[in-house]
């Protein structure tokens, strides 16, 4: 069974959320878009509620609108769960007639067998307390009626929920306790015969330390005056002894440790390695868990797997990921994990206009070269643009290298706003656009007005849908960024770069409209220079270009409006 749809309202800060889940969905995001809310309603819906007793959910969990509002007049909580088949005959015979038995099966107009769990939880102003409660709906939305109370723990029996969080401690998940390694440490697979044989090795493992230690026996004499003081059990002389090697199977096994080589080859315990390896063996460990021990279809759910990771081992890490069994849930942080992610898994949860949604890769409509361009431009190279709250979109090298600074002389920091700088003439404004338009991240664009930025003019007007044109296409009047500079009162600087070779180049007085156009291309190896020396003057005081000051400002707050 795969769980299809997941729906959340009033859970947090999400309102409502309508979001698509796939056989792996990777959910990106700012900090507080819902990601953990995510897969903690998961929890709650497919682990925590069992009953309709108690209420599992605390106050917090409620949405409160206001800075002032209570959670028990908090709108009731609802988590909507749509397991369903991909097409007719998906699941198994013996499933089906497992749910059906349970009443809770139902079958949609295509003939796909599907599951609808709504768990929710309410104040009830008569016990004064809150209250979970938890109905199997038909496709409409209806509850559906003389089920028993059993029909829940049969849809638990067939989807088992896992949960690994960020904060993952191998001290304690490899400790006897640990929900995942406990079950290796079992000692039901042995025979009878097989465990007495291992006892009895102990026993004689035991003895020989004992015997070569000779202090021990001094211990063993002096214990023995415990019986002058209190009765013991009669036991002859036999009354102490010393276990330097746990003598039953039982307890050996709980005293196992996991140890990982160093760089010198000594063995560790894993729980005294770096968090990087630690986190990265938890991973194992809940692998060879759900690998040996899982029953059900399981869903997945991984808090930011690439915590404490190397961006080169965090790289590696989706080749992990990708052999762990059941349906995946993951949300992340990294760009370096989202290079190796399919990019139809993924899904970017983003605020628009003060309302959470859900904007899947997969929905960008995107041509054969433009995939290719996405693939090497964003996800292979800079995954981390998808994360971003709004982008800026210029030309190249010195667009990228200059609009940041001049953001920070001017008061602004974009990195801190969530706006991040892209060149776009190495691929296609268009493409971007596209992108940016699919996953629900604001763009302003910077062009030149060359010819290339005539073309760049119209893409950008095709794709304003509805847009105010003024605040998100900024063109320059003159060719390029190094001439509007010049025009703009950095001339100086431009010239400055000039030697008596490059003069040569600049034929025309410095009153002809093509001056600044020859003295730019004449220092053109020298351009990013000429930006740092531009930006200095700019820290000393000279003014920024009214154009770059607006696209500056327009970038920052678009990104805050959003």
């Amino acid at each position: 069974m795969k769980l299809r749809r997941l729906e959340i309202e009033n859970f947090r800060g999400i309102t409502k959320l309508d979001l698509g889940i796939g056989d792996t969905t990777v959910l990106i995001g700012e900090n507080n878009t819902g990601k953990t809310a995510v897969l903690d309603a998961l929890k709650f819906a497919l682990r925590s509620i069992k009953t309709r007793r108690g209420c599992a959910f605390e106050e917090y969990d409620f949405h409160l609108p206001t800075s002032n509002a209570e959670p028990s007049d908090a709108p009731a909580i609802s988590i909507r769960l749509t397991f369903k088949e991909d097409t007719p005959g998906d699941w198994d015979n013996q499933q089906v007639a497992k749910l059906n038995r349970a009443k809770i099966l139902q079958v949609d107009g295509a003939g796909c067998s599907l599951v609808i769990l709504k768990v929710g939880a309410r104040f009830d102003a008569t016990s004064q307390d809150f209250i979970q409660d938890w109905e199997f709906q038909n496709p409409q939305g209806a509850a559906l009626t003389g089920l028993s109370d059993t029909s829940l723990a049969t849809l638990h029996s067939e989807v088992s929920y896992f949960y690994l969080s960020a904060l993952r401690d191998a001290s304690k998940q490899f400790d006897a306790k640990g929900p995942f390694w406990r079950p290796f440490l079992k000692e039901s697979q042995l025979t009878p015969e097989k465990r007495a044989e291992i006892e009895s090795k102990l026993s004689d493992v035991n003895d020989l330390i004992i015997s070569s230690h000779t202090s021990f026996s001094q211990v063993v004499s002096r214990l023995k005056a415990v019986r002058e003081v209190v009765s013991v059990a009669n036991g002859g002389d036999d009354i102490v002894s010393i276990d330097a090697v746990p003598g039953r199977l039982f307890d050996m096994l709980s005293k196992a440790t996991v140890s990982i080589n160093t760089t010198t080859g000594a063995k560790i315990p894993v729980g005294r390695h770096g968090e990087g390896t630690q986190s990265l063996a938890v991973l194992t460990l809940f692998n060879a868990y759900l690998q040996a021990w899982n029953k059900g279809d399981p869903i997945v759910a991984l808090e930011e797997p690439e915590a404490h990771l190397h961006p080169s081992a965090v790289r590696a890490l989706w080749q992990l990921i990708e052999k762990i069994p059941g349906q995946k849930i993951i949300s992340t942080h990294s760009g370096d994990l989202l290079s190796e992610v399919p990019p139809t898994a993924v899904v970017r949860l983003a605020r628009v206009a003060g309302k959470l949604g859900a904007w899947p890769v997969s929905s960008v409509t995107l041509t054969d070269p433009q995939t290719r361009q996405f693939n090497f431009h964003i996800r292979h190279a800079r995954g981390e643009l998808l994360f971003a709250k709004g982008w800026l979109l210029g030309e190249g090298e010195s667009e990228v290298t200059l609009l940041p600074e001049v953001a920070r002389i001017l008061g602004f920091n974009l990195e801190r706003a969530g706006v991040r700088c892209i060149p776009f003439r190495q691929a296609d404004i268009g493409l971007f656009i596209a992108v940016a338009d699919g996953l629900g991240i604001p763009w302003v664009t910077l062009t030149d007005n060359d010819q290339e930025g005539q073309k760049t003019i119209q893409k950008v007007l095709a794709a304003l849908n509805g847009r105010n044109e003024k605040r998100v296409l900024h063109v320059m009047p003159e060719d390029d960024l190094e001439q509007h500079l010049c025009v703009n009162g950095f001339g100086d600087v431009y010239e400055n770069l000039l030697n008596a070779d490059t003069m040569l180049q600049v034929t025309v007085p410095d009153t002809d409209p093509l001056y600044w156009k020859q003295v730019t291309k004449a220092v053109k190896k020298h351009k990013i220079m000429a930006i740092q020396n531009v930006l200095q003057e700019m820290r000393n005081g000279r003014p920024v270009p009214r154009l770059l000051r607006r696209a500056v400002f327009t970038a920052a707050n678009l990104a805050k409006s959003r």
